[in-house]
């Protein structure tokens, strides 16, 4: 067989969050950081600096100064214009295609660096900003403002991506005058064998120290009010009520982490809930998931969740709001399940699925063959876009 010739190509991921603060867009730009340096040449990853953390993965990664924000635990503000460090050693770098995950700080940076060095400047727009702006500034003119900062980002970009289509008309409606290419998310996720799936739970089992016969559900993500982490709590209670038993898994942190805990000992849910906080250790984290009979994520906030294809990976089914950006792809009863956006509606669903396990394994099967993307298959169609816009710049 004739050997494909590889193009080597020096790239570079931008973006506000990344380790140890991490979330779905977070671990995005790490992915095609990880792939592109494993196999497409050199990589380099741009994100604030965290005091004491020090970096342990494959690939180039350069820090800024940065500040706590304010308000919105555990993001940080980036001061890269004022740390002369990083930018000599950002510039002794010779980059040929730039790709900013965010329109913030490390955004509006890569921008920069783009226009002075006349290379392609690629944006994806992961997040429904306004939503964020609306939560932190209570004034419409700011917000317009800000939306329309971001919307001059997106403007300005050489190409911009989206993880799905409704992200996409998230955007359009927002103002945006451009075109965008869909380019999905995966996951770092590999999909365990049969025979290793239950020593995985076993693990988890034992972290949660609960014994192996309890219906167990799981939340991954950020501990926020817009992920419609209250609506969880208020369908635990119902459930309770009714007499069910069960295991509701938190995994994750945020600013409504500690009331999310005042509700569950009001509601006289201490013995059926357990918050885990951020799980780090990518192994540790499969061990969790694999314990989940359903993954339970109705936010109507996020776009495109990485975590639902986590799940997936692991035979377990997402409860997702029907039409919400995360239901995008969702079957109901064959990929997954779809609720209305109301707690009765989520209790029904899971009291009818505790009764039926079988509707559940075939359903989790579903989610596994339709859902799941490994990161390295979508960075690989990634590289190849990358060459184009490189080639036609």
């Amino acid at each position: 067989m004739q050997e494909i010739l590889i193009m080597k190509i020096t790239t570079c991921q931008f973006n506000d969050s990344y380790f140890p603060i991490m979330d779905g867009v977070g671990m995005t730009a790490h992915s095609y950081a990880y792939w592109l340096n494993e196999k497409y040449g050199k990589s380099v990853l741009v994100a604030p600096r965290v005091k004491d953390y020090k970096d342990t993965v494959g690939y180039s990664v350069y820090r800024f100064k940065s500040v706590l924000l304010p308000g919105i635990n555990p993001y940080r503000v980036g001061l890269p214009l004022i740390d002369i460090k990083f930018q000599k050693k950002i510039k002794k770098v010779k980059f040929d295609i730039l790709h900013a995950h965010c329109p913030f700080i490390s955004g509006q940076l890569a921008a920069r660096l783009s226009r002075k060095l006349g290379i392609p400047l690629v944006a994806t727009f992961h997040t429904k900003y306004k939503e964020d702006f609306k939560k932190v500034l209570n004034n419409d003119l700011f917000v317009d403002f800000l939306l329309n900062i971001t919307l001059d980002f997106y403007n300005n970009a050489d190409l911009v991506w989206v993880p799905n289509k409704s992200t996409g008309q998230t955007l359009k409606e927002y103002g945006f005058t451009g075109s965008y290419d869909v380019i999905p998310n995966g996951t770092d996720m590999a999909i365990p064998e049969k025979s290793k799936l239950w020593k995985l739970r076993k693990k988890g089992l034992g972290t949660l120290g609960v014994s192996g016969n309890e219906f167990i559900m799981l939340f991954v993500g950020q501990h926020r009010w817009e992920k419609n982490v209250k609506m969880i709590l208020h369908t635990l209670k119902i459930l309770k009520t009714k007499g069910n038993s069960f295991k509701m898994v938190f995994v994750g942190e945020g600013y409504a982490a500690r009331e999310m805990k005042k509700i569950v000992k009001q509601f006289k849910l201490s013995d059926e809930v357990v918050f885990l906080g951020v799980i780090s250790d990518r192994k540790e984290l499969q061990n969790i998931y694999a314990t989940a009979d359903l993954f339970i994520f109705p936010s109507i906030y996020d776009n495109s969740p990485l975590v639902i294809q986590e799940a997936a990976a692991f035979d377990v089914p997402s409860i997702v709001v029907r039409n919400s950006s995360s239901a995008e792809g969702i079957l109901d009863g064959i990929n997954g399940f779809l609720i209305e956006n109301e707690a009765e509606d989520l209790a029904k669903k899971i009291d009818e699925l505790m009764l039926h396990p079988e509707a559940i394994k075939r359903t989790g099967e579903g989610a596994r063959k339709t859902i799941y993307h490994p990161w390295e298959s979508i960075v690989d169609d990634v590289y190849l876009r990358y060459l184009d816009i490189i080639k036609s710049s």
